[in-house]
């Protein structure tokens, strides 16, 4: 079975801890699919600098292919993420080439072969999963907090980023996505737990209580659990639970996937600080 996770990539910076890792919600997918022993690929796009380096040896330390990652003129997304109460919030997000790539022709032709693609970061807004949905593949989509979803005729499962607490609100995001064409729509919503539908049944679970290390990449962690136990033609309550547990074991290491995180060098601490200094000017 070969799985394929596209879209960004980027260097996570935690500026508190003194340490960074590699990340981006595509990445993380693919990383974690990887991990569990799927055939897996990430197909990205990293720029012609240092932290290119950074994201591509994390790529081969997750068992991803490299050749399927490629080097464009530019900068290499950066996230840079503060921890409160071990939550991540995002003082800075720069996706870098990542943010305006799209696979060429000869990578949609690679992804045929797949048996499951799942589109994330801004490539996700530019319709990308429905491009490969109307080719045959199955496909999966994170339209993260956005809440106008456009036409997800073909999408098999549409994962959506709720902001508040599960109810009403969280089974309203379910039902525009499953109205725009999405076979399944799973809402996520922190600590306040997920629900999934099918637009026959909604199952809904609770986060489980813990107190983490890192919550960054815990949603993609998710995703991948959700849609490998989906190809495995689980339930959609069992595929809930599952991936409730891959989304908190997550939480308890920095990073999205396990690595080895590094202190940050001082090219980085310049580009951070003269991100920040363009931003505020």
């Amino acid at each position: 079975m070969h799985v394929a996770a596209i879209g960004d990539n980027c260097v996570d910076v935690y500026v508190e801890q003194d340490r960074l890792a590699a990340g981006g919600n595509a990445l993380n997918v693919a990383a974690s699919w990887a991990r569990s022993g799927l055939r897996a690929t990430y197909y990205g796009a990293v720029g012609a600098d240092r932290e290119a380096d950074v994201v591509v040896e994390a790529v081969a330390g997750a068992g991803l292919d490299v050749a399927a990652v490629q080097r464009l003129p530019g900068r290499t997304g950066l996230t840079v993420i503060r921890l409160v109460d071990n939550d991540r919030q995002f003082l800075l997000e720069d996706f870098g080439v990542s943010g305006s790539w799209t696979p060429a022709e000869r990578d949609v032709e690679q992804l045929l072969g797949c048996d499951w693609v799942h589109v994330a970061g801004p490539l996700a807004r530019r319709g990308a999963a429905q491009r490969l949905a109307s080719v045959g593949l199955r496909t999966s989509v994170d339209l993260s907090t956005q809440t106008e979803f456009g036409d997800l005729t073909g999408i098999e499962i549409a994962f959506v980023s709720g902001t508040g607490p599960r109810g009403d609100h969280a089974r309203g995001l379910a039902t525009a996505a499953l109205t725009a064409g999405a076979k399944v729509a799973v809402v996520t919503c922190g600590p306040a737990g997920s629900l999934a539908t099918d637009g026959h049944e909604v199952v809904e679970a609770d986060a489980e209580p813990i107190s983490p290390t890192d919550t960054c990449g815990a949603g993609d962690s998710f995703i991948s659990r959700f849609v490998r136990d989906r190809l495995h033609e689980a339930s959609l309550q069992t595929c809930l639970m599952l991936a409730t547990s891959a989304a908190t074991a997550t939480c308890m290491h920095l990073g999205g996937f396990p690595q080895e995180a590094r202190p940050i060098p001082s090219w980085i601490r310049d580009r951070v600080d003269a991100s920040r200094s363009s931003r505020d000017t």
